[in-house]
């Protein structure tokens, strides 16, 4: 098999469709296994997040050149011409012959019908400035023109309406930015500036979070081995500022891994204290006790555990993060392979999500507080996860999220709750609660 940016991709795709893999940790293990050079890396991580995010329109292009629907395709024979489709139709760069030519040779290597492929190619590139994508604003209508599936769409429509439904339609189609947040137990800010190798904006409503600008791979960066910085989506670093830990305090992070709030709450801490942080599976307490090494947290007790556990080493923490896990619809622009999560995994959410909160909440000691938060956009796992633990737990009070950084607030909620929609200072959608313990 010849191996190069577009074979790679192609590998990589049709791993993520066979095995339903996390978009990210599929492609960098392709990458690693070919050890492609940077360019043809770059090439193929393109072609590989693009097929994925637009998969719906590139159907809808495909299905204007096919007599018969896509889904009776080989299913590689598809993916083929799904990558050499939206290499045709978005990158500008790519010559049209050369995506022809490449699959059409990845058909011959995998045996396929290359001369069907190359015929439907063809067709497309006659008819391509012809094409239109529907301009109205009906769920079918905007999963065509925007790649996300109509019943999310009609989820979005039905919760918050036409106006911030289209917004996030707008903003989940803008590449995901890299964030960083400084290490303030090792360096200071006007320290990481001057030694910074790429471009940078410091984000003024948040203490140490920077914005990278062309930053390639983050871990090659000078300071990063150091551990003087780690990688945060800035939403991730609102949830702990929002939490707003104190030196000394005891804290549990319920559901931790990969690590980078556990990360953030200790530096926020200054060191200071203790965060328990937990995780139920082995290899992910490995990546939070490595990134802890790193950045010289010692604060941070990393080890298994499952969230519904009734047993903890402790149960007097002052703070409680309980980010449990969720559909994601809020990091959509970086796992484009989420928008496509079958909808009937929603029912099975809320009641996993509300247990883990409820038996987070019993390691809580009196007057503290604790955080419910997810990266998704669906009120079920949200505002009704939240209300109900009030109205269920009358030893638990509404604590008012008093600064949002300045973050609107869309929608009307109860003032413990808050709802932050993509889009804000390029940030992802996510959802935080806080409670205090009464008695």
């Amino acid at each position: 098999m010849t191996v190069n940016a577009r074979s790679v991709a192609l590998e990589a795709l049709l791993q993520v469709s066979e095995n339903e893999g996390y978009s990210n940790i599929v492609i960098d293990k392709a990458l690693r296994k070919y050890e492609l050079d940077k360019r043809d890396s770059a090439l193929a991580s393109i072609i590989f997040y693009g097929t994925i995010e637009k998969r719906i329109t590139i159907d809808y292009y495909l299905s204007k050149c096919l007599d018969h629907p896509t889904y009776k395709i080989n299913e590689k024979a598809l993916e083929i011409l799904r990558t050499a489709v939206y290499q045709i139709m978005f990158l500008e760069k790519i010559p049209e012959s050369a995506a022809v030519n490449e699959a059409v040779n990845l058909a011959k290597e995998y045996k396929l019908q290359f001369g069907f492929i190359n015929a439907v190619l063809r067709k497309l590139i006659k008819i391509k400035d012809e094409l239109k994508l529907p301009e109205g604003n009906s769920p079918e209508e905007l999963s065509v023109s925007h790649s996300v599936p109509k019943e999310l769409i009609a989820l979005w429509h039905n919760a918050y309406g036409n106006e911030i439904t289209l917004k996030i339609l707008e903003d989940f189609s803008k590449i995901a930015p890299t964030f960083v947040r400084v290490n303030n137990t090792k360096i200071t800010d006007e320290e990481f500036e001057k030694s910074a190798e790429v471009s940078l904006k410091k984000i003024k409503v948040l203490d140490h979070c920077y914005k990278l600008f062309s930053a390639g791979d983050v871990t090659a960066l000078k300071g990063f081995e150091e551990g003087l910085f780690h990688v945060q989506d800035i939403s991730s670093q609102f949830l702990c500022n929002i939490l707003s830990p104190k030196e000394n305090e005891v804290l549990m992070d319920v559901c931790a891994a990969p690590g980078g709030k556990t990360f953030t709450l200790s530096e926020i801490m200054n060191g200071t204290g203790k965060v328990y942080s937990y995780d139920l599976y082995k290899g992910r307490v490995k990546l939070i006790r490595a990134g802890a090494y790193r950045l010289g947290l010692k604060n941070v007790l990393a080890s298994m555990r499952d969230a519904l556990s009734e047993k903890c080493e402790i149960d007097n923490a002052d703070k409680i993060l309980c980010d449990v896990p969720c559909s994601g619809f809020g990091v959509i622009r970086r796992k484009p392979e989420i928008r496509y999560k079958d909808m009937s995994v929603l029912k099975e959410l809320p009641s996993l999500q509300y247990n883990i909160l409820v038996n987070s909440s019993r390691f809580l000691k009196k007057g503290g507080i604790i955080a419910y938060s997810t990266c998704t956009l669906n009120p079920e796992e949200n505002g009704k996860i939240a209300d109900k633990f009030l109205k269920e737990h009358e030893e638990f009070e509404a604590v008012k999220i008093e600064n949002t950084f300045g973050i609107p607030r869309l929608l009307k909620e109860p003032l413990n709750q808050l709802t932050v929609f993509p889009g804000y200072l390029d940030n992802d959608g996510f959802f935080i609660a806080l409670f205090r313990k009464k008695f």
